[in-house]
Order: structure tokens, then sequence, then C-alpha cells
């Protein structure tokens, strides 16, 4: 009972130190992640803009939920709530013991990857990799319900969605068809626009920049592996702490250290899902052109272009190995602690940026006018610095903004811009208000102020597939009570564990 008071205390103490910025009011603007309070149905929030559907569904789900609340409410709520998951699926993959307990819950919630990817604004991402331990130890003690609800919240994001149901299928020993029909379902609402898009030639890249630009990157005193190992090295350098910079990655190179000492009671499931997820990450760090094949022949591949992002899946094997180093090495167990502590010191206060902003990202005025037709704005980037942040320009996600998508990484393009975009720039810079309405742009914007408008139609919003994943969790709960009922049938005089 007192390691269980110990365990809840340091749990609280961990969530707190790295969610404390969702805590505050505002609306969330801070690189790729932009969450305002009252985002509109637009066919781009729903996967049916000018570019690939990557932010499907969380986008048109938190544009459902700005109906009655504000979606940034249910976003910070979100947050918290995982990171409480992540501390429950260390302490259920540990061996009970003090201080390797409190060692896996200090990584699971505030490990190098995870810090890194908050500050580059993936929050869905971040709600995957906190839950990933929690799906792994549900899904290895026969929880399908409660797994197959997991792996739903993780695919707000597609990368979510593909990791938490391979992990789901790895790690559980019954129901794996119907754990994949749900995942199906689960992955509708991006690989649908997605296959639509391909078909429709939208947004192209740069194979070969994309994957020289996205690999994992070296830090400081370990490199490139040594940055992998300890979970971090993140392709943007401004997305680390300041810590990192200075040489506190060598303390990952620790973490690992001791991840190896209680390896040998992981599951080996766990250890093949880490060696997959790692291996993946160094190749695209050795064979950048290889990559590049990958990304232009293989179909969804660009998802995982960030190919550091796959060391998303060493974090339940890792955070199992640090949480079971034998009781008898209490050295060992103290010196991960402390490792983990000190491969992000700053951590905490690095995540500041996140804290939301009370500045006016929109003209509500301007968005009224423009109401359901597609504007084109003829001097707005993808991204844009509002309230002094570099963010996702806001107006994306109130309006239908036809969208370049241009992304340049030092001085390279790495997405070209959309074809649309560049045929309405065109049309536009040549004086063809034909061409521009044919295009079916209804208004153009210029200076936050409407200069031209047409008689086009507007979009129809693409609202079914998220509707649809939305009520996935009742169809799951559903697919379980069928189950339990068949398990009744087959054995009337033996109640079935409801392993719920």
């Amino acid at each position: 009972m007192r390691n269980r008071l110990v365990f809840s205390a340091f749990s609280a103490a961990a969530v707190l130190a790295v969610v404390w910025p969702f805590l505050f009011g505002g609306q969330l603007a801070w690189r790729d992640m932009l969450i305002l309070d009252y985002p509109q149905m637009t066919a781009s929030n729903f996967g049916g803009g000018d570019l690939f559907a990557r932010n499907a569904p969380q986008d048109g789900f938190l544009s459902i939920i700005a109906v009655v609340m504000p979606a940034t409410w249910v976003v910070k709520a979100l947050m918290v709530a995982s990171a409480v998951g992540a501390a429950t699926g260390a302490w259920w993959l540990s061996n009970k013991e003090l201080l390797p307990t409190l060692s896996a819950i200090a990584l699971a919630v505030a490990n190098p990857f995870v810090i890194e990817r908050l500050l580059q604004g993936h929050w869905s991402v971040v709600i995957a990799a906190w839950l990933l331990p929690l799906i792994a130890a549900a899904a290895l003690n026969g929880r399908a319900l409660l797994v197959w609800l997991l792996v739903f919240v993780a695919s707000l994001t597609p990368t979510g969605a593909l990791v938490g149901i391979t992990v789901a299928l790895v790690c559980m020993n019954r129901h794996r068809l119907v754990t994949l029909g749900l995942g199906v379902l689960y992955l509708l609402p991006w690989a649908i626009p997605g296959i639509i898009a391909t078909f429709r030639g939208a947004q192209d890249m740069n194979p070969l920049a994309a994957a020289q630009a996205f690999a994992p990157r070296a830090e400081e005193a370990v490199g490139t592996l040594g940055a992998l190992l300890g979970l971090g090295g993140i392709w943007n350098a401004d997305a680390v702490p300041d810590s990192r910079h200075l040489g506190f990655a060598l303390f990952g190179l620790g973490v690992f250290a001791c991840v190896l000492l209680g390896i040998r009671s992981v599951p080996k499931r766990l250890i093949v899902l880490a060696l997959v997820g790692m291996g993946i990450a160094i190749f695209a760090w050795l064979a950048p052109a290889a990559m590049a094949w990958a990304l232009e022949h293989i179909p969804g591949a660009g998802l995982f272009r960030d190919s550091q992002k796959l060391l998303i899946l060493a974090l339940p094997a890792y955070v199992a190995a640090i949480g079971r180093i034998p009781a008898k090495q209490t050295i060992a167990a103290a010196c991960a602690l402390g490792f983990i502590i000190l491969q992000t010191p700053d951590a905490s206060s690095s995540l500041a940026a996140l804290r939301g902003t009370h500045a006016q990202l929109v003209d509500p005025d301007l968005v009224r006018e423009i109401g359901s037709r597609e504007v084109l704005f003829v001097d707005r980037d993808t991204l844009v610095t509002t309230d002094g942040r570099l963010a996702i320009d806001p107006y994306s996600k109130v309006v239908n903004k036809v969208e370049s998508g241009q992304l340049t990484v030092d001085g390279e393009v790495v997405d070209i811009p959309s074809p649309r975009w560049q045929a309405a720039m065109t049309a536009w810079q040549n004086n063809n208000r034909k061409a521009v309405e044919e295009l079916g742009i209804g208004v153009v914007v210029e200076g936050e102020e409407i200069v031209y408008e047409t008689a086009a139609s507007t979009p129809k919003v693409p609202w079914i597939l998220t509707s649809l994943w939305m009520l996935s969790p009742l169809i799951a709960a559903l697919a379980r009570a069928a189950i339990l009922r068949n398990e009744r049938q087959s054995n009337p005089t033996k109640s079935p564990e409801q392993n719920l």
C-alpha cells in the first residue's frame, strides 16, 4: 500500500512536470500544433483539401466537438489523461519494486521522444506515445476492450493508428481478427482521402530531399546513433531542449545501458517491436537514397518519412526493461532514475513555449464574410508567425483555404506547392479571373481583405468517415459484448473471464 501511494504521488509529479502548459487557458499555437477554440467544419479539416490528409481525423473531430465546447478544452484534457495513461502503463509493465517502477514511470512520461515531439507541436503523436506502453500492457493481459479503446484514442493521428494497431496485434493472443477490423475502421478517415488525393494528383514531394531533411539527427556528444538509442534525434534541432545541445544527451546512453540490464525479463514481442522501430530509423539515417526510393514507390510511406518517429515502437520495451531491473540491483535502479531525469533536465521549463495564447489569431469578421466558399490567400503561407510564434496558418482551420503546403528545410524544397495552388496563383498574377473561378475559388483575400469574389460553388465537407470513426468505440463495445455472449453460449456451465 505504501509503495502504491509513492507511485501515485510520483506519477502525479511527473505528469504535472510535462503537461503543466496545458493547464492554462488560451488557444494552442506552436509549430505544427494549432488548436483553436472553435475550428470550423471545412473540407480540409476532414481530409478533403488540397493536401494529403495527414491531420485526419483529429481536425475533423475537433471541428465537430467545437459545436458544443471549445476544442482546446478537449485537447488539453486528452493530453493530461494520456500522460496519466503513460504512468499507468509503466506501473503495469514494471516489477512493482520501488526504484525500477519509479524509473519506468519517469521514462514513460518524460522521455526525449515525448519532449522533442511536443516542442515540434506533434501533440497527437505524443498522445500515442504516452498510450503505447498501456496498450502493450493491456494487450499482454488480454484486456481486449481496453486495448481497442486506447488504440481509438491513439488513432487521432494516422501514425498513432498504425503503431497502436501494430502493438495490439503483436501483443494480443486472442481477438486479432476483430482488432484488425477495428484498425481498418480507425484508419479510414486518413486512408480514403489519401487514395483519392493520389488519383487526383495532389501535392508532390522531393523524395531525396525529404529523406535527407527528415532523417534522424545527431545530438551533442552522442552522434546520431547515440541520440536514437536515447530516444532522441528528431530532425529539427530547434525542437530540442537546450540541455541536449550541451551534451546532456550522454545520459541517454546511461538509460540505454539500464534498459539492457532489465531486457531479459521483457516479453520478446516488445523487444521485436523495439528492434523494428529502431532498425528502420537507423536504416533511414544510414541509407537516405533507399528511403527516398520507398517514399517514391511505396504507397503511404510518406507518413514515416520522419523516420525518427518510429522510435515510438521502442517505448514499451524501454519502459518494461527499466521497470524490471532486478530488485537486488538497487544502485542500477537508482542510476536509471537519475539518468532519465538528467537526459532532459530542462524538459519542464522548455515546454513553456506550449502555453496557450489569448491573442486573436483570426479576424472573425473576415471568416464570416468568406463563409463556406474556397478562399485564396495571396499573401499567407502554410506557416505564419502569429503572436510571436511560428505555427500553422490559423485560417486553414476555419475556412476552406486553397493551400500551398510548400515546405522548405535548410533552403531545400521538400514539399512542392500543390498543383491547384500553383494554378490559382498563376491565374491571379496573370489577371485571369475566369481561370480563378474555374478552379473553384470563390474568394481572393489579400492583406486580410477580400479583393475579389466569384460565383464558384462551395465545396462539400466529407464528414462521414470522421463521424464513423467517432462511433467506433461503440462498435468496439458491441464487438466485445458479442464475444462474451458467444463464450457464454459455448461454455454455459463456466463463467468466462471478462477481460474488460
